[in-house]
C-alpha cells in the first residue's frame, strides 16, 4: 500500500473515529452511545449515512442539521479535523498500539475539554495498553529517583490544585509507553502550545491541560 493511500485511510479513520468520541463523552450515562443509532440532539430525527460522513457533511451543510436547521456545534467539526489529523502519521502495520493509545487520549482529551474531568475508568483501557505494548523500561538508579521526583512534584502540585491528578497520570502512562525523556517532552510541547493560546486569547479562565497533551502527541507523532 503506497503512502498516499495510507495517509488517506488514516484520515478517514481518525475522522471518523474523532466524530464517534464526541458521540461518547455528549452522551456518556445518559444515552446508550454504542447501539442507539446517530440522530441530531436538536430534532431527534435519525441521520442518513450521507449526513454522517466526517468534516463533508459538516460542510456541505454549512455546520447545521439537514432536518431542522439547528446550528451544529463547532467542535463536532473540530473532533472530526482532529481526529484526522491525529492519525494521519500513524503506521497501520507497526503502530497498532499507536492508533489505540491516540484514540484514548482523544476520548480523555475531550472529556476534560468540556468538564475539566474524565472517567477513571477511561485510563483503563491506556493501562491495558502499556502493558501489552511497552518495553521494558531500562534506567539505572539515578533515573529512576529522577523520575519519582518529577512524580513527587507533580503530586504535590495536585495538592495544591496547580495541576489536575489526571494530567499526572498521562504523564505516567506516557513513561512507560515512550519513555520518560519522550513523557517530559510531549509535557514540554503541550505547555508551550498552552502558553500560546494563553497569550493569544488572554484567557483567564482555567485551561484543561490533557488536550493540549493530545496536540503534543500528535505533532510529536509527526516528527
Amino acid at each position: 500500500m503506497s503512502k498516499f493511500y495510507i495517509y488517506l485511510f488514516n484520515f478517514i479513520i481518525g475522522s471518523i473515529i474523532g466524530s464517534h468520541l464526541l458521540v461518547v463523552v455528549q452522551r456518556f450515562e445518559t444515552e446508550n452511545f454504542i447501539s442507539s443509532t446517530s440522530h441530531c440532539d436538536s430534532c431527534k430525527i435519525p441521520l442518513t449515512l450521507l449526513n454522517q460522513i466526517p468534516i463533508f457533511s459538516f460542510i456541505k451543510y454549512k455546520g447545521h442539521c439537514f432536518f431542522c436547521k439547528t446550528t451544529i456545534p463547532i467542535e463536532t467539526f473540530y473532533c472530526e479535523l482532529l481526529g484526522g489529523i491525529a492519525f494521519l502519521p500513524l503506521n497501520p502495520y507497526t503502530d497498532q498500539f499507536s492508533y489505540l493509545l491516540v484514540t484514548f487520549i482523544f476520548l480523555i482529551s475531550i472529556f476534560d475539554y468540556f468538564d475539566q474531568s474524565f472517567p477513571l475508568s477511561t485510563i483503563l483501557p491506556l493501562i491495558w495498553i502499556i502493558t501489552f505494548s511497552s518495553p521494558k523500561l531500562s534506567y539505572d538508579f539515578i533515573e529512576w529517583m529522577l523520575i519519582i521526583i518529577v512524580i513527587s512534584v507533580f503530586l504535590l502540585m495536585n495538592l495544591k490544585n496547580k495541576l489536575g491528578l489526571g494530567d499526572t497520570l498521562i504523564f505516567i502512562i506516557l513513561i512507560f509507553y515512550y519513555n520518560f525523556y519522550i513523557a517530559q517532552y510531549i509535557f514540554l510541547i503541550a505547555s508551550i502550545f498552552l502558553f500560546l493560546l494563553y497569550v493569544i486569547n488572554h484567557e483567564k479562565r482555567p485551561l484543561p491541560f490533557i488536550p493540549f497533551i493530545f496536540l503534543s502527541i500528535t505533532f510529536y507523532n509527526f516528527v
